[in-house]
């Protein structure tokens, strides 16, 4: 259950633990530093065969940029400094993004039927935690709300991820540490900063999957550190920097200028 994470009793009791405040995580952690050109060499026969049919496959050519995505793999000095500076080489990947966004969604059956088949073929090579492999299923399960997060726009044009990102650089150090600069930042800040469409849309597509995949969860605490506990926080600091209303569910129009957002 998602939405009831928030348990009283464990949650009242460690609110304001600095101890206990979630922290940064170590952002796309499961990028391969090696060429994952390479490592495909590494793999099972029946495991590269699995990978072979997933890229042959009609509907995986209508459906990802080919030309960026090999583009982006191929550079193993990106990858690594994408990994380990997110922030400062995270506008590197923009044009991926836009070319993601500028062809079609993949069909849920398609990335499902997908899963399946790298999960069953490629399950030693799993175990044996090759980087191509994880990545590939961590992409698979959580495609399509990263999908559809990355292409929200707001109401000038820009990716609501880029705004976002733009507002949180820019958000003053409040005269408090408690929980950590980052932290501390987001609690001090106007809500009107933080509960924007581009906030709402991303925030509630987010939560819905989780609701309906809870599995999930498993795969972003391995990458993110990001767990039950993690997700509490998350929605408390949501309902009390925006209200409950701002994580109802609804995906609103991110086009609408801030200014004269209501949620």
């Amino acid at each position: 259950m998602i939405f009831g994470l928030v348990k009283a009793t464990n949650f009242s009791e460690s609110l304001f633990s600095a101890d206990h405040m979630p922290q940064i995580p170590d952002l796309l952690s499961s990028i391969p530093s090696e060429n994952p050109i390479d490592l495909f060499t590494e793999l099972s026969p029946q495991c590269q065969g699995a990978f072979i049919n997933m890229i042959t496959d009609p509907e995986f050519v209508q459906c990802v940029p080919i030309l960026e995505v090999m583009s982006f793999i191929s550079e193993p000095d990106l990858l690594l400094n994408v990994k380990t500076d997110p922030i400062a080489n995270g506008p590197k990947l923009l044009p991926i993004i836009d070319a993601i966004c500028h062809i079609q969604k993949c069909p849920d059956g398609f990335m499902n039927n997908s899963l399946t088949e790298i999960m069953t073929y490629c399950n030693s090579d799993f175990d044996s935690k090759n980087p191509d492999v994880q990545l590939t299923v961590d992409i698979l399960t959580l495609y399509s709300p990263i999908r559809d997060i990355i292409c929200f726009m707001n109401n000038e044009g820009v990716n609501c991820i880029v705004e976002t990102a733009i507002n949180l650089l820019k958000l003053p150090s409040p005269p408090f540490k408690l929980f950590g600069e980052f932290i501390d930042k987001l609690v001090a800040a106007e809500p009107k900063i933080i509960c924007t469409p581009c906030n709402k849309a991303i925030v509630n597509t987010f939560l819905n999957f989780l609701k309906e995949h809870p599995d999930a969860l498993n795969i972003l605490y391995e990458n993110f550190k990001f767990g039950e506990t993690e997700l509490s926080y998350f929605e408390f600091f949501g309902y009390t920097k925006c209200g409950f209303q701002f994580e109802d569910g609804k995906i609103p129009d991110t086009s609408i200028d801030p200014r004269n957002f209501t949620y």
